[in-house]
């Protein structure tokens, strides 16, 4: 990360990447998951479905944004997609709301500077596999709140809440220490986001033992890296590869 992007995640909890998915594998991933996910499915499973996404999981830019997030222990801890349209909320699938924020879930979420160092809890990494403009909703978040000194969630329409645009390719990362959450799907276009959460190596969030079906399909060494179980003894970085 530069200066300048280490100051815009410190500030907002959150940044945007441009263009980490070129158009040809936006467009791959889409046709995959237009065989295997049903339109109104909301949440779903697809780092299993084609090598592609476990390459995805493994890729080497972003990894070197994540490390100076996480540090070079850095583990998968997992992953799912979501798609959301305008009946997705009628259908019960999500309500509007925020949720997370520093030190949540028994401390986990956490975010704090030592020695010049920056350390996060679980982070997440969202490619958007479809454009999210303006005001079309799906995911908010309260910027700077990964620094509040108070547990506060405000409405979900309140004005410290932001509704950030990316648009299909893009990368959003945010740490979990930031209160954030969802919103209405106004949009005629569908969204479509993966998500992987990844966590410091000592830490876990969900339980090492489901991503027994993942690491079977691991190919290269740095996909068997990142899907080790947490640990702090004997653990080495994991080594990211020149791209």
């Amino acid at each position: 990360m530069t200066e300048a992007e280490i100051f815009e995640f410190d500030l907002n909890g959150y940044i945007v990447y441009k263009d980490m998915l070129t158009r040809d594998q936006v467009g791959h991933m889409n046709g995959i998951l237009d065989e295997h996910i049903p339109d109104e499915t909301h949440q779903f499973q697809f780092i299993t479905l084609d090598p592609v996404f476990m390459e995805l999981m493994a890729h080497p830019g972003t990894l070197r944004i994540i490390r100076t997030m996480i540090g070079e222990w850095m583990r998968l801890d997992h992953a799912y997609g979501i798609q959301m349209d305008r009946l997705t909320v009628e259908r019960g699938h999500v309500k509007p709301n925020l949720h997370g924020g520093p030190r949540h879930d028994h401390g986990e979420h956490q975010y704090q500077w030592f020695d010049g160092k920056m350390y996060n809890g679980l982070i997440v990494v969202m490619y958007a596999l479809e454009d999210i403009n303006p005001g079309d909703g799906g995911l908010i978040c309260v910027p700077g709140s990964h620094k509040s000194n108070f547990r506060y969630r405000p409405p979900v329409d309140s004005h410290l809440v932001a509704n950030p645009s990316f648009m299909a390719g893009d990368m959003l990362i945010f740490t979990e220490a930031l209160v954030h959450g969802t919103t209405t799907w106004t949009s005629d276009q569908r969204r479509r986001a993966l998500l992987y959460k990844f966590s410091p190596g000592y830490s876990a969030w969900v339980s090492a033992d489901g991503l027994d079906d993942v690491r079977a399909l691991a190919a290269t060494d740095i996909q068997r890296d990142l899907l080790r179980p947490p640990s702090v003894g004997r653990r080495t970085p994991v080594e990211i590869p020149d791209e």
